[in-house]
């Protein structure tokens, strides 16, 4: 089981995986990382070295290892020097459950945090945009030269715009109409080609890791007893007030262990012996350490999520882009019109880049440097401005060799040819039609 562990450090401990930010690495890198210790150091106090010693003076010295093994895997219980022993007819004290298992426990707990992740790429491939292979070409390329970055940067901007074009719905009619309308009414739209497949995916993987986080907190009340959640909070508590941290009774050095001997003629011969378990004072340390991770991982996560939350918001979008246009000095106001709110910004945010491809570039900020990710920014925006251009100058010369037909065909059908400059209510592509002022 140890070789596993230290294999998966060479792959999930290692920061060449790109594809997610701070918050998630808080539990699918360093929280693996953290774990993966404790489960080395406990590992191998099990298997160097006796785990239990029981002391034995009425038994004979050939089974004194017979009578630590009984006691180890029989489970023990704790019973304070302050209170007598129970007799035969007495209920003893529950026994302690874990200290075989915290190897596995704790392994558990590496996969629990290892899943979220798998279900995050997962999702990348299925959508068409895998942020992982992205950050990794990025970084591949020159981190100080701007002109040994400029023809991998055009192409991987062509790249992205081909992922986001297969992002898209092309239907049309009666029925695509009406269920698009009914999406937009319930704020639910969700799909491939929705615009934000990856971006819904990327807050549930969120809303798992914070799951994952609280809930391995309350399952550990399985294994180390109830209230184990409010674990941290009673060592703080007998901190703050000055009291011996040590008399706490989860995890008992030293305990006592009950079994029986049978012998010939069918004698059973009960023994009840105390033992030594020095696994507990790495126990202790280790899950109090845990404790207190979980609790931060938790707290963190949730701060990532209401940061996501706010992120996605058109505001924060538009502000996203306008800021790394600003800094590359490229203008993002429309020339045909005045208005503010009415700007080829809004339309390359809210059209053609949407959610997931917000989302993409959000996740390259993560883990690049703002100029690198500037050039990208730029880079798209040009790639998009020349295709609209194309876009509207093949559809104008194409109304202007067909006038006569369409006039001919307005006419029989007593309605008017629509005013448009640049024919773009033909466009059904809207990537490329600017939107409309809000009101």
């Amino acid at each position: 089981m140890l070789y596993p562990v230290i294999d998966a450090f060479s792959k999930l401990g290692l920061p060449r995986i790109k594809n997610d930010d701070f918050y998630d690495r808080l539990s699918r890198r360093y929280s693996m990382i953290i774990i993966g210790i404790c489960f080395t150091i406990v590992t191998s106090t099990n298997f160097v070295g006796n785990p239990i010693n029981c002391y034995t003076h009425n038994i004979a010295g050939d089974h004194l290892s017979y009578v630590n093994w009984v006691c180890w895997i029989s489970s023990s219980y704790y019973l304070p020097f302050d209170k007598p022993l129970p007799n035969r007819n007495q209920t003893r004290p529950e026994r302690i459950p874990y200290y075989q298992w915290v190897p596995f426990i704790l392994f558990i707990m590496m996969m629990l945090f290892y899943i979220p992740g798998f279900i995050w790429r997962k999702l990348n491939r299925n959508c068409g945009i895998d942020t992982k292979a992205i950050t990794n070409i990025m970084s591949g390329m020159d981190q100080l030269n701007s002109e040994n970055r400029k023809d991998p940067m055009i192409s991987l901007a062509k790249h992205i715009d081909k992922a986001l074009t297969y992002q898209r719905d092309y239907h049309h009619g009666f029925i695509y109409s009406t269920w698009k309308r009914f999406s937009c009414l319930i704020c639910c739209t969700v799909g491939q080609r929705s615009g934000n497949y990856l971006a819904f995916g990327y807050i549930l993987v969120k809303l798992l890791y914070i799951t994952n986080a609280i809930g391995q907190l309350f399952l550990l009340n399985i294994f180390m007893g109830s209230k184990f959640h409010l674990y941290g909070l009673e060592i703080l508590q007998k901190w703050f007030y000055g009291q011996d941290i040590e008399s706490l009774e989860r995890f008992p050095r030293i305990t006592m262990c009950r079994f029986s001997i049978r012998t010939l003629g069918d004698n059973i011969h009960p023994y009840e012996v105390q033992c030594l378990l020095p696994v507990n004072i790495y126990n202790e340390k280790i899950f109090l350490v845990i404790w207190f991770w979980l609790a931060f991982v938790s707290i963190g996560s949730i701060y990532g999520l209401i940061k996501w939350f706010r992120y996605f918001t058109l505001k924060s979008r538009k502000n996203f882009i306008r800021r790394y246009l600003k800094a590359n000095g490229i203008d993002y106001h429309s020339r045909h019109t005045a208005n503010y709110d009415n700007e080829m910004l809004r339309t390359f945010v809210d059209s053609y880049c949407r959610q997931d491809g917000i989302l993409l570039l959000r996740i390259i900020t993560a883990n690049m440097n703002n100029v690198i990710v500037g050039e990208l920014i730029c880079a798209l925006w040009d790639n998009w401005q020349k295709q609209r251009q194309i876009r509207i100058d093949t559809l104008s010369q194409h109304i202007a060799n067909n006038k006569e037909k369409l006039l001919d065909d307005h006419d029989s059908n007593n309605s008017t040819l629509p005013h448009s400059k640049t024919g773009t209510l033909s466009i059904h592509d809207d990537r490329y039609l600017l939107l409309p002022p809000r009101i």
